[in-house]
Order: C-alpha cells, then structure tokens, then sequence
C-alpha cells in the first residue's frame, strides 16, 4: 500500500496532476509560455505579465508561472472538452507571494479553466483564489508561434495604437505618396483574426530605413492592448515596441495639442483601497536614458502639424481660457500662441471691441464677449489643422478607466509623481509587455484635452497626428543612428 501511495503523492506536486488517460487527442502543450494576467482585487484592476512552463507526462500535468510579485505551481490538474468539444484543462495552484505587502498575508490557493484554441495555439480562460481575486490568463508559446505553421516576418518598429482615430492618423503619418520618406504600401496581414496588423517598408532616399508593423486592440484600456502588444512581439520579433495616440494632458504643464513622451510610465490605480483611502503601489517602468536623450532632442517646428496661429484664432482661443474661468497670461502655451509683441496688439483690439474689460490686475469678458465665445463653440467644432504646439518628456500615468475630474492632477501629484504630465489607459501595459520581451519601447501621445469638465473631442484628431508624426520623426532619428554607429 505504502508503494501505491507515494506515486499519489507525487502527483500532488507541482510538476503533475490528474488527466484523463482516455483521451490521446488531447495536443501536446509541454514547453515554454508567455503568460498576460489581468486581475482584480480590493477593487482595483490591472495587467501583469509572466512566464509559464508546462510539463506533460503521459496522464500527468504540472504549470510552473513566475511573475513579477510571486510564483505559482500546480496541485492538482484535469483534461476535459468543453460543450462544443475544445480541449480544456480545470486546475488548482497554489501561489507564493515574493514578497510580502498590506494587500498580502502570504501564500494562498486558486482554481483556473484553461480552454486550448486550436486554431491559435493559444491557451486562456479565467482564475479565482482565496485570496478574493480573480481575472484571466492569456498564455501563447514562447518557443514557436501561436498558429503552428504560419510564418510570421520579422520587422524592426511594432507600433500599436488604441483606438481607430489613432490607428489611422499613425497608417497616414508613416505612410508616402509622393516617393518621400514613409511606407509605400501597406500589406494587411489577417493570418490570425485575433491579430490583424499593416506592415510596411519605411524607405528613406530610396533604401530601406526600418520595417514596421501597426495594431490596435479590438478597444482601448491596458487589459486589450498588454496581450496584444505581447503576442504579436513574440511573434514579429521586432526591435522596439512604440505606441502612439491620445491623452489627457496637466493643465499646469501643457496646452491642448502638445505632446507628451513618456520618462517613466506606471499604473497609477495600482493599489490598495481602505475605506476613502487609497494606498497606491506604483511599479513605475523608465524609458531607456538613450532613447529619453533622443527624444529631449525632437523639434515639433520639424513637423507638418505645427504652425502658427492666425490672429482670429489667437483671438477665439483668449476668450476661450476667459470662459473657462483660466488665466490666459498664465498659461503654459501662452508665449507660444502669442510671438513677441502680439499679445498686446490682441489684447487691446479686445478691449476695444468691449468683448474684454479689466478689473483691477484681471481680464474678465463682457457680455458680448461671452455671446461671441458661445457662438464660437457652437459653430467651430474641427479640430485644428496647425498648431504651435510643444513636445514635451514627463510621467505619464495609466489607469483604468476615461477620467474627467479637476482634482486628478493634485491626487496624483500627492500620490508620488509631483508632475504628471499626462494620464491614459495603456502606457503601463505597453511598457510591461516591452520589457518582458527585452526591447526598447516609447510611449508618446497628444493632448486632446484637461481631464475635466471641459473635456470634449475638438482636438482629438490633431493630438492624434502631432503624437504619429513626432513618433515617425524619433524613430527615423533612432534608425539612421544606428546606421551611422554601423557604418563607423
């Protein structure tokens, strides 16, 4: 008895657990995996990338995963089909935290069902532990790709975007039809229907600069974007993985269409809650000191999108910051919107047509002011063709969900980052899934509003533009650097 005994026991461990030996049919899953996990727990969500290895051995199973805070290994494991016949694996595991924190009292259990998809080779489904967490794990394999006998090409720049508006401003920002520097043609690439992406050849001077691929999730927000981002740079190769797109910018640090590079990224509802109180665990992620130096060097006059503005749009955009309840002298692209000398000139043509008044060291509107301002808004609702905008590094800020409150600035100045200079839903999954792939990465994205109640979309598609053109201009200035450093 004592010798059947131990072979059970055995089993309880993490390199075995119980499968139907019935069913030969089942595939062969042993090797190595990428693993994304999103999770919620004490009422935050977010993203987390691991690694996995799974070992099959005849009618045994065992799941060894290693992510960042802790590691897990399997207790017990059982094949099974689902109703329409898909391979599916029901598990325990237990998990060991790395490190203990106020939002872990040590190691604890969970139950997972893993569905196999034949036609990607991918494994997912959804977890639940003790430890009142749930989510789901995304795995593909590390050692080939996802499809079996699919050849996906190698390129230089994964770019991905969020959303449709970003997607097609950074397909036209790359894109030539003049035989200038940018991609020729696009070839669609929909091998897998999970993942569908463009690739082109980014010629400079009539020879190639870089290949570069662009992808966007099905919708915004880190738990869409993380897994794609790392299954198509396990499957694509590439050198680099870059986003661009849109975003909230800090009133006191930028204008509406500036753009914003990421310095470091982090996820700032990270965290745990108690009550009103937030306790925040910010895992922040550096852009690499190279690439952080090249983007300090970008000049936004370099770009198709920059320009001047006409002195009727100086004027719309004064009594504007004047309806708003700012302080048009104080604002951070004020000495922009207005050379030398023009401020005054604007200023004073106001005061003449008593659309302005001054109280004492104030600027305030009048009433026909403000009824040529509510008309303004009413009617001029493009977004703009040219801006003087600003390329400006800082944190940038991702969470989980389209924020619109005055006071998120100062919470998040008080929650360790004193100057935020941009807040989204997808830098911190960008960032996670480029560094679990070893690869440079870059997050830089345009300033389509304030996160506040003037929250609307009238800039949405220039801030889309000057974030894909600045994106092109950083990365031809990174490839033909590396050219030079080749070449000597």
């Amino acid at each position: 008895m004592k010798d059947d005994q131990e072979p059970r026991r055995e089993m309880q461990t993490e390199e075995a657990g119980l499968l139907d030996e019935s069913d030969t049919s089942f595939p062969d899953i042993s090797g190595n995996w990428n693993m994304t996990i999103s999770f919620e727990r004490n009422g935050s969500e977010g993203t987390t990338n691991a690694r996995a290895i799974i070992k099959r051995d005849g009618p045994r199973i065992g799941m060894k995963v290693f992510a960042k805070d802790s590691d897990s290994k399997t207790i017990l494991a059982h094949l099974g089909r689902n109703e329409i016949g898909s391979p599916v694996i029901h598990y325990m595991f237990a998990v060991e935290p790395k490190s203990l924190s106020s939002s872990s009292s040590g190691s604890y259990k969970g139950a997972a069902i893993l569905e196999f998809d034949e036609y990607t080779g991918e494994l997912s489904g959804h977890y639940w532990t003790s430890a009142f967490s749930k989510g789901s794990y995304t795995l593909f394999r590390e050692d080939k790709d996802p499809k079996q006998g699919v050849d996906f090409s190698a390129v230089d720049v994964l770019l991905i975007t969020a959303l449709s508006v970003e997607y097609d401003a950074a397909k036209e920002a790359f894109q030539t039809t003049d035989g200038a520097a940018g991609v020729g043609k696009w070839d669609e690439v929909l091998t897998d229907p999970t993942a569908p992406y463009i690739v082109g050849t980014f010629l400079l001077n009539e020879r190639k600069l870089f290949t570069v691929a662009i992808a966007k999730p099905t919708s915004m927000g880190g738990i869409s974007t993380g897994p794609l981002a790392t299954l198509l740079a396990e499957r694509l190769k590439p050198k680099c993985l870059v986003m661009c797109g849109v975003c909230a910018g800090n009133p006191g640090e930028v204008g509406l269409g500036d753009v914003v590079v990421s310095k470091i990224v982090y996820q700032y509802d990270e965290g745990k809650k108690e009550g009103a109180e937030f306790h925040p665990d910010h895992r922040q992620a550096p852009v690499s000191r190279a690439w952080l130096h090249a983007a300090g060097e970008l000049k936004a006059d370099r770009l198709p999108s920059y320009g001047r503005l006409e002195q009727a749009q100086q004027r719309q955009w004064l009594l504007r910051q004047l309806h708003h309840g700012d302080d048009p002298a104080r604002h951070p692209a004020r000495a922009r919107y207005f050379p030398k000398g023009e401020w005054r000139e604007v200023v004073t043509e106001l005061l003449e047509s008593r659309l302005v008044e001054l109280e004492e060291e104030r600027m305030l509107l009048t009433a026909m002011g403000a009824a040529e301002v509510h008309q303004s808004l009413l009617l001029d609702v493009d977004s703009p063709e040219r801006l003087p905008f600003e390329i400006v590094t800082g944190p940038i800020a991702s969470g989980n969900a389209v924020v619109k409150d005055d006071k998120v600035w100062d919470w998040l100045s008080k929650m360790g980052q004193r100057k935020v200079v941009g807040i989204e839903m997808e830098a911190a999954a960008i960032a996670e899934a480029a560094t679990l792939a070893g690869l440079d990465w870059i997050v830089i994205k345009g300033v389509m509003d304030h996160a506040n109640w003037k929250k609307d979309d009238r800039y949405k598609s220039f801030a889309a533009r000057a974030s894909a053109e600045t994106l092109r201009l950083f990365l031809m200035g990174r490839f033909e650097a590396a050219e030079q450093t080749i070449a000597v």
